[in-house]
């Protein structure tokens, strides 16, 4: 894996040190909104300017495909590209890209070390942490773009802090209500809170709801929506898009190939790069759409089971009934021979079983189990509610040990859908990699 930055074992051994000091001084999963605790220490330290151009990436699904999309097609322009996205599947590095590549260890904790002293007695949570790290690292890699991804809701968000010059919402749905709110428009409202007085907004889905709307008319932002401003064709092996120029004149592209990327983020994405200073050649966007893809989002993979038969797996960390949706057209339009086997776990603050009831039609049968985390819904509680559904369903202490029995199991043409949460998906990648 390529680093940014040098990287020595004494640096290794040090993120490790503040990793662990960040999770037990302030765990992730402990959320406490608001803005004035990282304004406040990023105006001291200078860090609130990321990049000449920031783009804002909001939304309830679909950030990290629109994400990677709009990365890979300003690299393929010639720039030089951060990200801030989040969680991590495996290393935290995976959190801070520079040019497509993790940063090293030695960054992080120089930039650790700079918010630490700089903040003084001022508390910091572990995502502001984190999104603190990212502008330092892009400041210190001088890049031209800085790709910013929403961690939740929007408005009181710690990468809000940060003013964007295009503000993406890429769909709302329902998830985090006891945040957000109960009601799409609610959700829509937080969301919104990313939105920048003239600035462009983009929203990737139909319809947009009222909130949204409202929002851009009182900042007199330029509302771009799918279906009416842009839109996309698919065919079996490519694609087109229409949309809109900065003045407003129509414009298409016709015979893009396809990426590996749920395509309407691809969209979305497109009509958003109409806004950046310089046009974007219809070479970058055709090679940074080819090359797009997300670690996590319906990834294939091979494992071999004890009889040496080469398994597929899918990994998606889909974990709300809107991500599941989506999953669940995936697997339709890309069936299998064979049975396909659940290996799912999720967090019990999640709407569990509408995401199992979208998926069923495409499941033979599942093995539950559970992660390590307080969020964790407990594997004999979601057993019973899927048997009570009529679901061929098996129990496993461990997301390693289920995984090994639905390989042994299954043969060729079958394949094994690993789903429900990030956690879930990352202790299957840990022995895939």
């Amino acid at each position: 894996m390529a680093f940014i930055g040098e990287m020595s074992l004494k640096s290794e051994k040090k993120l490790d040190q503040w990793l662990k000091w960040l999770e037990e001084t302030r765990p992730e999963h402990e959320i406490d909104f608001g803005l004035d605790r990282i304004r406040l220490v990023g105006e001291k330290l200078n860090l609130l300017k990321p990049a000449p151009f920031v783009i804002m990436v909001g939304g309830t699904n679909g950030k990290g495909s629109t994400l990677a999309v709009l990365e890979s097609i300003l690299l393929a322009a010639g720039y030089k590209v951060g990200l801030f996205t989040s969680p991590h599947l495996l290393k935290f590095n995976e959190r801070i890209r520079i040019n497509g590549q993790q940063v090293s260890d030695e960054w992080l904790c120089d930039a650790f070390e700079k918010l630490n002293e700089g903040r003084q007695t001022t508390w910091l949570t572990y995502f502001e942490f984190a999104t603190l790290a990212a502008v330092d690292c892009f400041q210190r890699a001088e890049v031209d773009f800085a790709l910013m991804e929403v961690g939740m809701g929007g408005r009181l968000d710690a990468t809000n802090v940060v003013d964007p010059d295009i503000s993406i919402i890429t769909t709302v749905g329902l998830d985090h209500q006891e945040y957000l709110g109960f009601s799409i428009e609610a959700i829509a409202k937080e969301k919104a809170g990313i939105m920048r007085s003239g600035k462009p907004v983009i929203f990737g889905s139909d319809p947009v709801p009222d909130s949204v709307v409202e929002a851009a008319s009182r900042l007199e932002s330029q509302l771009y929506r799918r279906s009416v401003d842009f839109d996309l064709n698919n065919s079996d092996k490519s694609w087109s898009w229409s949309g809109l120029t900065r003045a407003g004149e129509a414009l298409n592209a016709d015979d893009l190939p396809l990426p590996d990327v749920v395509i309407d983020n691809a969209a979305t994405a497109l009509q958003a790069l109409q806004f950046v200073p310089e046009v974007i050649s219809i070479e970058a966007i055709r090679k940074g759409l080819s090359g797009a893809a997300v670690k996590g989002r319906f990834q294939r993979v091979t494992m071999k089971n004890d009889a040496g038969n080469d398994i597929e797996l899918i990994l998606d960390v889909a974990h709300n009934p809107q991500a599941a949706e989506k999953l669940s057209q995936r697997l339709q339009e890309n069936p299998v021979t064979g049975v396909t086997r659940a290996v799912i776990a999720m967090c019990k603050d999640k709407d569990y079983m509408t995401v199992a009831d979208c998926l069923s039609a495409h499941i033979d049968d599942w093995r539950v189990s559970e992660f390590v985390s307080p969020r964790t819904l407990n594997t004999a509680e979601f057993a019973e509610k899927l048997k009570a559904r009529d679901f061929a369903v098996f129990e496993f202490s461990s997301i390693p040990e289920a995984l090994n029995d639905a390989l042994n199991h299954s043969k060729p043409g079958d394949r094994i859908l690993v789903t429900g949460s990030f956690m879930t998906v990352s202790a299957v990648l840990a022995l895939v990699a």
